[in-house]
């Protein structure tokens, strides 16, 4: 039972990282967690610690918990490596597709070219659509060892994606950009593929680098 509920914990706060309800340097009270979640402290502890491990926060003794507070070279070299491994996923697809494949993610990035522009509730609906739209492509590329070590990732680069508020900002260059990824693959096109999809995940990294490097 006790692991579980950490489990719990651990997936609750990754979840509100993932959507920015906790910000950079945000303190993560114990007290607050235990509130909401009804966890006791030992579990809400190991959550944290566990959230340490993959990045999300800091924890000080004797001080307490906080929202990691990276740079933006950091930021922006999470997104270099994010982009290549995803690259070489979208690389594997454009191998290993099927045509049933191929419209499933078509109709996933029609959903997201369909969100509208000017509701604040769309960034978080083309988040979702997101995490679909990847699934369906680390299906294609039919490699579990890679698509376990990006899925680890997923969250982390959703984290500083809603730090900057990109998700609501590129919801018309995102669609477009998918577009692109869907055309090498279909066409079977594996260097076009990598290159489209490093491109796509590159452009958000410039976004955000500038906008958090002004803010």
């Amino acid at each position: 039972m006790p692991a579980a509920k950490q489990q719990s914990v651990y997936k609750t706060l990754v979840s509100e990282l993932a959507s920015g309800r906790y910000r950079f340097g945000q303190p993560l009270l114990v007290r607050e967690i235990a509130e909401r979640t009804g966890a006791s402290k030992q579990p809400i502890m190991a959550a944290l610690k566990e959230l340490e491990a993959d990045g999300f926060v800091t924890i000080t003794a004797q001080v307490g918990c906080r929202v990691v507070l990276p740079t933006v070279p950091e930021i922006a070299d999470f997104f270099v490596m994010f982009s290549r491994m995803e690259g070489v996923m979208a690389e594997f697809a454009a191998a290993r597709r099927t045509a049933a494949e191929v419209e499933n993610l078509k109709a996933i990035n029609r959903s997201i070219a369909k969100l509208p522009r000017r509701d604040v509730r769309s960034g978080e609906h083309y988040r979702i659509l997101n995490r679909e739209f990847h699934t369906a492509i680390h299906l294609m590329g039919r490699s579990p060892a890679l698509h376990q070590q990006l899925v680890s990732r997923w969250a982390l680069s959703d984290f500083f994606i809603s730090q900057s508020d990109e998700f609501n900002r590129r919801l018309r260059e995102a669609a477009d950009e998918h577009a692109l990824v869907i055309d090498a693959i279909a066409a079977g096109d594996s260097a076009a593929a990598r290159s489209a999809m490093e491109a796509h995940i590159l452009s958000f990294r410039l976004k955000i680098t500038e906008r958090l490097g002004s803010a």
